[in-house]
């Protein structure tokens, strides 16, 4: 088999049924099965035998899980043992634009089983240490479609793009929004990104979140309404030392036209 001149010309002269029966061979050349799969005709059979081959190599399997199909890439996830084969496999189907989020979860599953038997602490350092390895399109693609222990660590990831797509993401909760309202290690565009989306705006706890957060920047936390919230809201913002001056100033100021009387004028006497 590995005497077999791999050329394009000699696929032109084997049938499919011919093709076939050299791929199902245990003991075919993974040159052959990668060269097959490099062919530009997508043939999902033949994808099929050479993902199960047991002399595929890691990184064809990488490829195959990087383009294939929803259907074969269901097969490819849905098999712990294949999806285990090299870290290359998993991260590669975060890069499949057919990927849904029940292929991502199997990714998920792979990326915490490392962690299996650690202490919280160690897991999620395993976690930060394997996303942090990823790609910008894989984080991009956890970022949407991956968990709340994925969307935490990716939120605070030095590529902004990757960060604002978890505050933008379908998946992502008022709790975990208001966690990173709360967050000081995020980037100023997270927390601006948030305090735009009308969906956040309208949570008080969120506006509250934003307001105390020092991280805020100054014409954000100005444009939150601070004249809308409560006495006692505008009370602790106004003692809070941590916030820009310019936003503790804008509370007390708040403050101030509350205790003066109706008209603003001074009550008379006779």
């Amino acid at each position: 088999m590995a005497d077999l001149p791999l050329s394009g010309e000699f696929l032109e002269g084997v049938s499919r049924d011919q093709l076939l029966s050299l791929i199902r061979d245990p003991k075919a050349d993974p040159a052959l099965l990668d060269h097959v799969f490099s062919q530009p005709v997508v043939d999902e059979e033949i994808w099929q035998l050479i993902l199960f081959h047991p002399a595929t190599p890691p990184s064809l399997l990488a490829r195959i899980a990087r383009a294939a199909p929803l259907s074969l890439l269901k097969q490819l996830t849905g098999n712990r043992r294949l999806l285990g084969r090299s870290p290359q496999i998993p991260q590669a189907v975060l890069e499949n634009p057919a990927a849904t989020e029940e292929e991502i979860a199997a990714v998920e599953a792979m990326l915490h089983q490392e962690a299996r038997g650690a202490t919280e602490e160690e897991k999620k350092k395993s976690l930060f240490a394997t996303i942090k390895g990823l790609a910008a399109g894989q984080k991009l693609t956890l970022a949407k479609k991956g968990d709340k222990e994925a969307r935490m660590i990716l939120v605070k990831d030095a590529n902004e793009m990757v960060a604002l797509e978890v505050v933008k993401g379908p998946r992502i909760t008022d709790t975990e929004i208001m966690s990173i309202a709360q967050m000081r290690d995020v980037s100023e565009k997270v927390l601006r990104e948030i305090a735009n989306m009308k969906r956040h705006r309208s949570n008080k706890l969120v506006v509250l979140a934003l307001l105390h957060n020092p991280k805020t920047p100054v014409g954000v936390s100005l444009g939150l309404g601070i004249a809308s919230l409560t006495e006692k809201e505008v009370e602790g913002l106004a003692r809070n030392r941590n916030i820009p001056a310019a936003v503790s100033r804008a509370a007390k100021q708040v403050l101030e036209r509350h205790k003066k009387p109706p008209g603003g004028a001074p009550g008379g006497g006779h």
